[in-house]
């Protein structure tokens, strides 16, 4: 090796669908400076966008609830609420994702659109990366029902939260989605720093 950089020198592909699977074997050197072997699973599920769409004029925030299937096997509850997302498609932005996405989920035509970050959601298998954003709506811009592309088998119901209760759930720990975790909490700290309490 040439670098202390870990580096990926063998892949070896195992499924390939709406995700892809592969073991990577990768060369890193330890603390000591030996340089040692290591295979990994990774799933490449691309980068994708997520927006918090609030309507300050209802003071509520618009979020999406839908069925997730890793969470049938563990017996929870496998309808998660959370921010809309999306994937984003070859030759998109994460922004227009980010409008495309509010358009087919909550049916939102976002105006302007504030990038709060990105996050990598779980780095140990995953190499997704999420692209956060807040969007502040009014009842003016809805321009369809939403509920997702049905051409992708989405059944996305539409959840209105009002914005002390959103704020609420994030304190007593009931948002378990951490991309809408993430921006909630942000969206708390901002509205603190400027004064408003809920």
């Amino acid at each position: 090796m040439t670098s202390d950089m870990p580096r990926i020198v063998a892949r070896r592909p195992i499924f390939k669908g709406w995700n892809t699977l592969e073991i990577v074997t990768v060369e890193a050197a330890d603390l000591k400076g030996r340089v040692r072997r290591h295979e990994r699973e990774v799933i490449e599920h691309g980068e994708a966008s997520v927006v918090l769409a609030i309507d300050r004029e209802r003071q509520l925030a618009i979020l999406v609830r839908q069925w997730r299937a890793p969470l049938i096997a563990p017996n929870a509850d496998p309808y998660l609420l959370e921010a809309c997302a999306g994937i984003i498609d070859p030759g998109e932005t994460p922004e227009q994702t980010a409008r495309r996405e509010a358009e087919e989920e909550i049916g939102l035509k976002i105006g302007k659109l504030r990038k709060i970050g990105s996050v990598v959601p779980s780095a140990g298998t995953l190499t997704e990366r999420m692209h956060l954003f807040i969007a502040e709506v009014s009842a003016a811009d809805k321009t369809e029902d939403g509920g997702g592309n049905p051409h992708e088998g989405e059944d996305i119901e539409v959840v209105e939260v009002a914005l002390p209760e959103l704020f609420g759930m994030a304190r007593r720990g009931e948002i378990e989605d951490a991309k809408t975790l993430i921006l909630v909490q942000r969206l708390l700290l901002e509205e603190t720093e400027a004064g408003r309490r809920y």
